[in-house]
């Protein structure tokens, strides 16, 4: 027997906390979180899997989209790493580590998908839900948190991004965009502070004639259309 043989070893399970906006772009974009209902035990739950032997983690959340979730992991935005849960009572079944992650997801990507996709409120609660198994609530805690802080650009001079996690298919209005910023922090923005903001970010979407082209869809006076700087 080797001297590692000699410790006990938790369990190592992969959850993942997927977030995306409804509506982006149109007229009541909101934050939402995937959840999934469970049996043994019974209750709502993150979409989750055991470590396997030889496996790696990534290799464990692509399962879990596969498998659980039934959609094909995303080409380029892949899981962020929040932390490590390791409470010990964390899960009543064995004592087991979950390797926690945001997963900040385009709706377009989720559709099929075998789950709900729940409304966070302002105060950054699952509407709607009580308590999940295990800690899975201090999991989208974290990633509410960590998504907000992304999206958060008032007192911030660096790392200001128009919509980091791509929640919005481009060209998009100044409009759409901070309505979708306003949908993951959960407060109103000033309309002109964040057209400031912005704008240097942006680059204008031009016609065929070279002129701005502008969104012509939607209510109001016709608006002009940006994409992500290059």
């Amino acid at each position: 027997m080797s001297d590692l043989e000699q410790f006990p070893r938790p369990a190592v399970a992969v959850d993942l906390a997927i977030l995306t906006v409804t509506d982006a772009g149109g007229a009541d974009p909101e934050l939402r979180v995937f959840t999934q209902p469970r049996i043994d035990p019974d209750g709502r739950a993150l979409p989750g899997a055991f470590l396997r032997e030889r496996t790696t983690v990534a290799e464990t959340a692509d399962h879990v989209l596969r498998e659980k979730v039934k959609i094909t992991p995303h080409e380029t935005i892949r899981p962020r790493l929040l932390r490590l849960f390791d409470d010990p009572e964390r899960d009543e079944r064995t004592w087991a580590v979950s390797v926690a992650h945001a997963l900040p997801l385009p709706e377009s990507a989720l559709r099929g998908a075998d789950g709900e996709l729940t409304r966070v409120t302002t105060d950054g609660r699952l509407d709607g839900v009580g308590p999940m198994l295990f800690d899975h609530d201090a999991i989208v805690d974290a990633a509410i948190r960590d998504v907000r802080e992304r999206y958060e650009i008032r007192l911030r001079y660096v790392d200001v991004c128009p919509d980091p996690d791509g929640f919005l298919t481009e060209p998009f209005t100044l409009h759409q965009l901070r309505r979708v910023h306003e949908a993951v922090i959960g407060e109103e923005l000033h309309k002109d502070n964040f057209a400031r903001r912005m704008k240097p970010r942006l680059e204008a979407v031009m016609d065929d004639d070279g002129e701005p082209a502008l969104a012509t869809a939607l209510r109001g006076r016709p608006a002009a259309l940006y994409r992500r700087a290059r």
